[in-house]
């Protein structure tokens, strides 16, 4: 089978492994592999989406994958990467959560048949443990010493961690033994900060089973950027795969705009063609890096990855929009799409030019709104704004309601007729 794992390392994506010797044997056999995601939201960002890109790999590749939806350990909340307690979500809300993440997973990995993949929902079992069952079964299995050493824990000390945020380790080691014995699963993945969580659920599973159990767990980098942030984070915060909650614009801009220094890193991360392909594009971008070769052939592939080829080339059409000034080569779903990227504000129809520029920030004042439009620096919809007492009403707009403003060749704002 295909070494995924040699692969994956030679794109700096791989962390920690319980035994790399081990897990390269296991996966030249098709092997049953799970990964958790947790229902704190409604839908997940693209730092889940790496795991899911892995998962399909794997899957892909002749492995069984199993997606499990943290539906009882989302009621608890995983300590990992938190500086305080988490503020518990209502049942309801993490079971909506959970059936919302269920959906998305369902968009990128192959469901079709047990045989490709499941996906389970963990709160199917706990749910059906009562509180004995879990202190004698998996309680027993995990010393509180054992839990202190981990980093996860220690971490979180000084400042208090309760009993609850605890045992979520001890919840991880029971899903991954019950994935075990009913699912024949051998090997979990996580990210990077979810190590403590791995190991402690490979050691219970190895008790409880014995030392000649062939499970392994091994885990994934978590992705900074060059300058050492948090990937997967804009100026309006997290990036979502929803695009009610992230405008595919907006994740397309995001990977646009990387710098030079972070583009072969993420298209290792995102592009599956051959890393000498990678190589040779990355060596064609610096040589001109002004074109941003590299930039749009990343945000393209993420883009389309996420939300479809369709979707991303719409956000091509928008970007060549904004580089030129002329939207009218946009549908109404791109237009409105920018329009809201651009945090589109709502303007009564047969409002004044200037006052319009100033709703739309790009001017501070109608006195320097004024000075613009005599300037001639004020485009609306691509056409050069000159009268200053111009009103705007639909007849002046994309689709009856869209008003593009633009002042010089790089500053754009956008409004909605009401």
């Amino acid at each position: 089978m295909e070494d995924i794992i040699g692969d994956l390392d030679k794109r700096g994506m791989l962390d920690a492994f319980s035994d790399r010797e081990k897990i390269g044997k296991l996966l030249e056999a098709p092997q049953t592999i799970y990964c958790g995601f947790d229902p704190s939201n409604s839908s997940m960002q693209l730092g889940n989406f790496i795991m899911i890109t892995i998962l399909r790999r794997l899957q892909d590749a002749g492995h069984r994958i199993i997606a499990l939806v943290g539906g009882a350990t989302g009621m608890i909340g995983d300590p990992s990467g938190k500086n305080a307690e988490r503020t518990f979500l209502s049942p309801e809300q993490v079971s909506a959560n959970a059936e919302s993440l269920k959906r998305q997973l369902a968009l990128y990995l192959d469901f079709s048949s047990p045989e490709k993949g499941l996906l389970l929902n963990n709160y199917d079992w706990w749910s059906k443990t009562n509180v004995i069952e879990y202190l004698r079964d998996f309680g027993k299995q995990v010393p509180i010493n054992y839990m202190l050493s981990k980093d996860v824990v220690k971490s979180r000390l000084e400042v208090g961690i309760s009993y609850t945020e605890f045992s979520y380790m001890i919840l991880q080691s029971g899903d991954f033994y019950h994935l075990y014995k009913d699912y024949g699963c051998n090997v979990q993945i996580g990210g990077g900060d979810q190590w403590g969580n791995l190991t402690t659920s490979l050691d219970f599973l190895k008790k409880k089973e014995g030392p000649e159990c062939p499970a392994q767990v091994f885990s994934v980098k978590l992705i900074t950027d060059s300058n050492g942030h948090k990937f997967g984070k804009s100026e309006k915060g997290a990036l979502f795969l929803d695009p009610a909650k992230t405008l595919p614009f907006e994740i397309y801009q995001y990977f646009i705009n990387v710098p030079d220094a972070d583009v072969l890193r993420y298209l290792y991360i995102f592009d599956r063609r051959p890393l000498a392909q990678l190589d040779a594009l990355y060596a064609a971008h610096m040589a001109d890096p002004g074109k941003r070769l590299g930039q749009k052939e990343l945000a393209y592939t993420v883009t389309s990855l996420v939300h479809g080829k369709a979707v991303a080339d719409e956000c091509v059409k928008m970007t060549e929009a904004l580089f030129s000034g002329e939207f009218a080569s946009l549908d109404k779903a791109g237009a409105t799409q920018l329009a809201l990227a651009l945090d589109a504000k709502e303007l009564q129809g047969g409002t004044g030019i200037l006052d319009a520029l100033v709703l739309s920030g790009l001017a501070k004042s109608k006195r320097e709104a004024r000075e613009f439009v005599k300037a001639g620096a004020i485009a609306i919809n691509g056409k050069k704004a000159k009268d200053e007492t111009q009103t705007l009403t639909a007849s002046d707009a994309l689709y009856g309601n869209i008003l593009f403003l633009r002042r010089g060749k790089k500053a754009n704002g956008a409004l909605i007729l009401k």
